[in-house]
């Protein structure tokens, strides 16, 4: 194959590169998807017990669905094994994993508590941007998409920022007071909810350029290692963020409506794993991702590498803020690391050439 074909199916999402990341995928879909139909099938109470709410009258009906989620897992081994065959497969699996988070959204209410949507994320909402690209794989709607991955990351790390300010501020720990940040979350649901999912989209476009980033190095292993860090870090960024659209909502809401002196212990316990798990260790896996891609780009300008080893340095110290319980902290570092990594990554889609 010649350099400029290579190129052509690295546009695609049809190179080498992009398929093992589509196979190792779905491989690792497939496992989730049998070890949910285990856990589901054999222990079919458990899902109840951990969500706090009273078991179902026929626990067999929960297990029973979770067999036929477990199947799918057989499916996606399929399409792992043999990718060109598996369009179908995985526009249905795609297709369920829309149409679930709907039901879930439309059958939410006093019996069934908003918390349960933490569900979705798993079986649902992290597996959207593989299954949707490889649906697209090949077309020219895919040559666009690879064209502007630094470009939408660029653009919505540039929105969640600014939203961060002027959407979320008042219920972050940078509010001292916890009361009033609780009744800020519970006074303002649609910008609470706007301004994570603004994050939410950041964090799928990151693993985006991370992988077109990579996709363009000479060292596919240690492209594959930064892309797989950072994909790893995406999960633990969206548990975060939907822990505090969901989990953080319904503590404060419990909060202003009752006494009770324990439940600010629970918000603040919520408040408190968000932020390890999005500030600590997701930042981290990002960095240490990021770190690796850098190291491995040969051909970066002096100014641009300490840009990019200056965002690191201030992942680093947002990671230590996140676990010292620093609201300070992990405002500095973020003042300094989203500005420079919008800022390098608009550099990578306008001047940076793959070597």
């Amino acid at each position: 194959m010649t350099r400029s074909q290579a190129a052509i199916n690295g546009a695609n999402m049809t190179g080498s590169f992009a398929t093992f990341l589509f196979r190792l995928t779905f491989a690792l879909a497939g496992c989730y998807n049998l070890a949910f139909g285990l856990w589901s099938a054999f222990f079919p109470l458990h899902f109840f017990q951990i969500a706090e709410i009273g078991p179902p009258r026929y626990p067999a009906i929960w297990a029973c669905l979770g067999m036929v989620v477990g199947i799918y897992g057989l499916l996606y081994w399929c399409v792992a094994w043999k990718p060109d065959r598996g369009r179908a497969i995985i526009a249905v699996g795609l297709l369920g994993k829309v149409l679930g988070p709907i039901g879930m959204f439309i059958t939410i209410g006093e019996h069934w508590p908003p918390r349960l949507a933490m569900l979705n994320l798993y079986n649902d909402v992290i597996w959207w941007l593989p299954f949707g690209l490889f649906l697209v794989r090949g077309t020219t709607l895919a040559r666009w998409l690879v064209a502007i991955a630094p470009w939408c990351c660029a653009t919505l790390h540039s929105i969640a920022f600014v939203g961060m300010a002027a959407l979320l501020q008042g219920g972050m720990v940078t509010e001292p007071d916890l009361v009033q940040r609780a009744r800020y979350i519970a006074d303002h649901p649609g910008a609470w909810t706007t301004g994570w999912c603004f994050w939410m989209a950041s964090a799928l476009s990151l693993i985006a350029f991370y992988a077109w980033w990579g996709g363009r190095l000479a060292t596919p292993r240690w492209a594959l290692a930064g892309v797989l860090l950072a994909a790893s870090g995406s999960v633990f960024d969206l548990s975060g963020e939907f822990l505090s659209v969901i989990g953080l909502r319904d503590s404060a809401l419990s909060m202003l409506a009752n006494s009770d002196a324990s439940i600010p212990a629970g918000f603040a316990a919520i408040e408190r794993t968000a932020t390890l798990l999005t500030a600590g260790l997701a930042n981290t896996l990002y960095t240490v991702g990021g770190c690796v891609l850098m190291v491995k780009t040969t051909n970066l300008p002096r100014n641009v590498r300490l840009a990019m080893w200056t965002t690191w340095i201030a992942g680093v110290g947002m990671t230590v803020a996140a676990v010292a319980h620093s609201p300070g902290g992990l405002v500095v570092s973020s003042i300094v690391l989203f500005p420079l990594l919008i800022g390098w990554n608009v550099w990578m889609a306008v001047k940076w050439k793959a070597t």
